[in-house]
């Protein structure tokens, strides 16, 4: 489990679940066509044989309940909150590694489709993937040429919390079928590994970075010499740095072979009589 979705889970695993939606966005262009170019063309011709008109990436978007609301809102808020239950909604997916995060972009949200949950039967996050990673023996491994990717994570997760009964609308069962990412990826025929050895690599570099495994140098905290405190404001010292400046100009000008500096103009401040 990773650190980040370990400590997410600390603070927020045992609230309950209010809502969880199915969301999918389309796989983005780039790396179909890397895999197209792999295949010389073959992968996009089994992904039409297949009937695949697009190519999503498959997530759930689960509305908890949040208990955790300042008490500066509450008191903004009045008896609102007596009304309006806090929630917080959150983003489950696995790519390279799995992931719990707030949803960032706009279209994480258009796209969705609602699982219902089962009535009478409270389900936390915790439970939710408890259950699942208990049962499911590749909930953490990612491998698209297994179809052990995030389809089959999202369908897995869904069906062992025995939540795919509850379903009755057509189109969220049909989007909520994985896709055959083994046939695809067999199209790469010889470099079919080259698939997995990318998001293994991306796996390692995310446990790396986000894991703390790499440990980031502190630079030292600059110390500064203070000063010895010197009242400038009495003619006296100001007199003294003036000619204290003048004379270093001297030695500069005269080492540089140039013209001695002349004498300071009289300040106008100062009258004649």
């Amino acid at each position: 489990m990773p650190l980040r979705v370990r400590n997410l889970l600390e603070k927020v695993g045992n609230e309950l679940i209010l809502k969880i939606q199915l969301g999918r966005t389309p796989v983005q262009d780039l790396p179909l066509k890397i895999l197209n170019f792999l295949s010389d063309s073959k992968f996009t011709n089994k992904q039409l044989e297949l009937g695949y008109d697009e190519i999503y990436h498959n997530y759930l978007l689960i509305t908890i309940k949040n208990s955790h609301v300042p008490d500066t809102l509450q008191h903004i808020l009045g008896n609102v909150t007596q009304n309006v239950t806090p929630r917080t909604i959150l983003k489950l997916e696995k790519a390279q590694r799995i992931a719990l995060k707030r949803p960032t972009i706009p279209d994480e949200l258009i796209d969705v489709y609602d699982i219902p949950l089962t009535p009478n039967k409270p389900l936390t996050l915790n439970r939710l993937i408890s259950t699942a990673s208990n049962v499911d023996k590749n909930f953490y491994k990612y491998d698209a040429s297994e179809n052990n990717m995030c389809q089959t994570f999202v369908e897995n997760i869904i069906d062992i919390n025995g939540l795919t009964p509850n379903i009755v609308d057509q189109a969220t069962l049909n989007a909520l079928k994985p896709i055959d990412a083994k046939a695809l990826i067999s199209t790469l025929g010889s470099r079919s590994h080259i698939v997995k050895m990318a998001t293994d690599l991306g796996a390692r570099l995310d446990k790396l970075v986000f894991d703390h495994k790499i440990k980031w140098k502190k630079p030292q905290p600059k110390e500064f010499t203070l000063l010895h405190y010197v009242n400038v404001t009495d003619s006296e010292s100001t007199n003294s740095i003036y000619y204290a400046v003048l004379e270093l100009e001297k030695h500069a000008r005269s080492l540089l072979h140039c013209t001695p500096p002349q004498p300071p103009p009289e300040s106008s401040l100062y009258f004649r009589f």
